[in-house]
């Protein structure tokens, strides 16, 4: 009898190692397919974000390319007053009206302004000394490229993006000298929804845009639909004039859920249980055939 209850307390013995031992293959395989899952769904995660980048940078261009024309307006020697100015923004394509002003800002001091209506706030103000916007002004003077400069509260109301597009003349010895600023005021709400960031909350992505502050290295928000991301969150930047945006993006629920942890956990446990179940079964089987087998010998 001591005998059989040492033997049934070995089986038992075993049969939890065994059971240990799927348990851990099991979890193993498990944690494999969710770095696998993790991996397909930053993938996609990563071409989603690229996609918002290269939207962000073709709307960009566009602003460009307007600012470019009215530029080279400037260099040709057109006298642009207020009037004839009016007259050459109208004419420039402005979808969905995302452009909210064109300016003019000789040495850097806006005088005229397309449309007025709405925006004579804007007349006089001086960009390379204003507090919020002499650093971008400034930037893009110095370097004499592009610079996507805000978000800003604007002076006309609202929240606006200023593209500046420093103008330099070549003088009679041929030396360039600054003309001034040809000024974009992007609608910063409707410029947001142009480039479709509702199509990342609608597929169940968190983002946020942002970008750091040369000065003091401070992380700037510039648009985001939560406001605090997850962590472990996909970051992509995107080259804008003058400056570097970051895009980070994660879904709503994380790479991997806990439901899908527990999940790993719950069916391990369960294979666990029945591998060491079958074990214990087929290892009770044998002893008892085995004791049935001497007690028939004797």
């Amino acid at each position: 009898m001591e005998k059989r209850s040492s033997a049934s307390k070995q089986i038992k013995k075993y049969s939890l190692i065994v059971g240990l031992l799927v348990f851990i293959a099991s979890f193993l395989f498990g944690y494999i397919n969710l770095k696998n899952i993790e991996k397909g769904k930053k993938t996609a995660a990563t071409y989603t974000a690229q996609s918002t980048v290269r939207r962000i940078n073709a709307q960009l261009n566009q602003y460009v390319e307007l600012s470019e024309f009215l530029g080279n307006v400037v260099l040709a020697g057109y006298n642009l007053g207020q009037t004839s100015f009016s007259e050459l923004a109208e004419m420039l394509p402005n979808e969905n009206g995302i452009v909210k002003a064109f300016e003019l800002a000789p040495d850097g001091v806006v005088t005229d302004v397309f449309p007025q209506q709405g925006n004579e706030n804007a007349f006089g103000i001086n960009m390379l000394t204003d507090h919020e916007r002499k650093d971008d002004a400034n930037r893009a003077k110095e370097t004499g490229n592009y610079t996507l400069g805000g978000p800003y509260k604007l002076k006309q109301g609202g929240t606006g993006a200023l593209l500046f597009h420093p103008v330099y003349q070549n003088n009679i010895i041929g030396n360039d000298t600054f003309w001034g600023f040809v000024i974009i005021v992007i609608d910063w709400d409707k410029f947001i929804d142009e480039i479709g960031m509702e199509r990342l909350s609608e597929a169940s992505y968190c983002y946020e845009i942002w970008t750091n502050d040369e000065n003091t290295d401070d992380r700037i928000v510039l648009a985001q639909n939560q406001e605090h991301m997850p962590e472990n969150s996909l970051t992509v930047e995107c080259e804008i004039p003058n400056y570097t945006w970051y895009v980070d993006i994660v879904p709503k629920e994380g790479w991997i859920s806990i439901y899908q942890w527990i999940a790993v956990i719950v069916s391990a446990l369960i294979i666990a249980m029945m591998g060491a179940t079958i074990f214990d079964q087929i290892c009770s089987k044998k002893r008892r055939e085995k004791q049935y087998a001497d007690r028939k010998s004797t």
